[in-house]
């Protein structure tokens, strides 16, 4: 009987592709999923450490599932490398495994050496601190693996173009071969979700004064694209319309470091990226994750606004609009930098939508700065904030500005105000789609009286409601937008011939 395995993944799409390689590692090993109500021989944390919050999260969620005792414990992810000793103290975990190498080859050494009769030896292996329990591999296998994938890349990496190539790179991640400079780790298919991600970029060194991210993934990768695209043409033929680009830093794909002013060349390697992907047969829909204004140049704008499967959909955390606060979070941007992308976006793109990020109550915020924010989100008028109080990360240089922590009360009050911007905003954007033909990819749909009712996110980003009998999850299908609600938006499935919808255009 083959054993079972459980995965708990918290935090961001970084860490949610990278569960989908150790799902596919342990499937490869004979492994299948547990069921809600059955036991797992292995249970495998991905955590999160961004805030601590999200620590204390992934501390809870490990606990969980060392109840009982039965479980191989093993726990990975950023948490793993910022609070290794506190999780490993955590009785039942069976071995934590952080960023300092390649991690995803050291999960499965463990898998590989965990016969069911040796099960308690690793807790106890691990726990002292002896690691030729988990180095020892079945028969070479994990010796060939390694060398397959490090062939194939070297491969790859030969025929990039030298001005895309990322320079200077070590390995140093989840999916990394460390003694090669490429990302290349890969899955072949998301499942449970409808849209796919493909991770392209790893790592961060720009150093935000409020993130911890670059003292966890400090060490910059990016995929070479040849891989990147035989990896999205894996993604569609496993049944995958749309695809999302992501990564730690996406806007620093193709170099060596996230400083925009250490940057050594003006070239847009990212345009070169999703001009390569767009080309995918198959591909429906093609998605950026954040980026900032640095990010958004010509070269991408015109290949966004020119490819028939880029999306006018454009997630640019703001994070404050106050010149001020931009300035003390250490953004490379300004505000006015930032308010010229929102006119350039807009003069490029038909009606696109732009969805942000907002911390509020950063230390010394004062209520003009506040403002700047409310300013900027009815200027840009987002699609959806995403908004956050501020929390203060151990080790990182806001959370020594504690004599100017904003109380408690007036950053809930301030995350409510926020919210009513956010409503407005998002009301006002949808209520202009009134009448037009969206695009939709189904992803779910549920019985009522008059058929199905099924929902799904439009080119735009924004969430879709209509009645249908025939469409299934997986599909896409042209839906005329007729009202618009606080929370929700309807509309009226239309036959599959009505014209096919442009998506982007340039402007004249």
């Amino acid at each position: 009987m083959n054993g079972k395995y459980r995965l708990s993944t918290l935090g961001c799409k970084v860490n949610q592709y990278e569960s989908q390689q150790l799902r596919e590692l342990c499937e490869s090993l004979g492994y299948l999923p547990a069921q809600l109500d059955e036991a797992a021989d292995i249970a495998i944390v991905n955590t999160c450490a961004v805030t601590n919050t999200a620590l204390s999260k992934s501390r809870q969620e490990t606990r969980r599932l060392t109840h009982g005792g039965r479980t191989a414990v093993i726990v990975v992810g950023c948490g793993a490398t910022a609070d290794a000793e506190r999780i490993r103290n955590i009785q039942g975990v069976s071995a934590v495994v952080g960023h300092d190498g390649d991690a995803l080859n050291e999960v499965r050494k463990i898998l590989v050496s965990l016969p069911a009769d040796e099960r308690s030896q690793l807790s106890t292996s691990h726990k002292a601190g002896d690691q030729a329990h988990a180095n020892r591999s079945a028969a070479g296998e994990n010796e060939l693996w390694m060398m397959q994938d490090h062939q194939a890349v070297t491969r790859l990496a030969a025929d990039t173009p030298s001005a895309l190539k990322p320079q200077g790179i070590i390995s140093k991640g989840l999916p990394i071969v460390k003694e090669d400079k490429f990302l290349h780790g890969r899955i072949e298919r998301f499942e449970g979700h409808q849209r796919a991600f493909l991770k392209v970029q790893d790592g961060c060194d720009a150093f935000c004064t409020y993130c911890i991210i670059p003292q966890l993934r400090s060490s910059l990768q990016s995929k070479p694209i040849e891989q990147a695209v035989a990896e999205a043409r894996r993604l569609v033929e496993s049944g995958h319309k749309e695809i999302i680009i992501t990564g730690i830093f996406l806007g620093a794909f193709g170099r060596d470091t996230a400083i925009r002013k250490r940057f050594a060349s003006t070239e847009s390697p990212l345009a070169s990226l999703v001009r390569a992907l767009s080309q995918v047969d198959g591909l429906k829909r093609l998605r950026l994750s954040s980026l900032e204004p640095g990010d958004v140049d010509s070269a991408l704008l015109e290949v966004i606004a020119t490819s028939e499967v880029c999306v006018p959909h454009l997630h640019l955390p703001l994070q404050s609009g106050s010149a001020e606060i931009l300035r003390r979070m250490n953004r490379q941007y300004t505000r006015d930098e930032f308010l010229n992308m929102i006119e350039r976006v807009n003069a490029a793109l038909d009606r696109p939508a732009i969805t942000t990020d907002i911390i509020v109550g950063f230390p010394g915020e004062a209520e003009e700065d506040f403002m700047a924010s409310m300013e900027m989100a009815r200027h840009a008028e987002f699609l959806k904030i995403h908004a956050f109080p501020f929390s203060p990360r151990d080790k990182t240089a806001a959370a020594r500005w504690q004599r100017e922590f904003i109380p408690k009360a007036i950053a809930r009050e301030r995350m409510q105000r926020l919210a009513e911007v956010e409503r407005e905003c998002s009301r006002n954007y949808r209520q202009r789609a009134i009448g037009q033909i969206e695009r939709v990819l189904v992803e779910g749909n549920e019985a009522n009286q008059t058929g199905e009712l099924c929902q799904g996110r439009t080119d735009r980003y924004f969430r879709l409601f209509f009645e249908s009998r025939n469409a299934k999850p997986g599909d896409i299908v042209n839906i005329r937008v007729d009202r618009v609600t606080p929370t929700r938006t309807h509309g009226t499935h239309l036959p599959a011939r009505t014209s096919q919808i442009p998506l982007c255009v340039l402007s004249s």
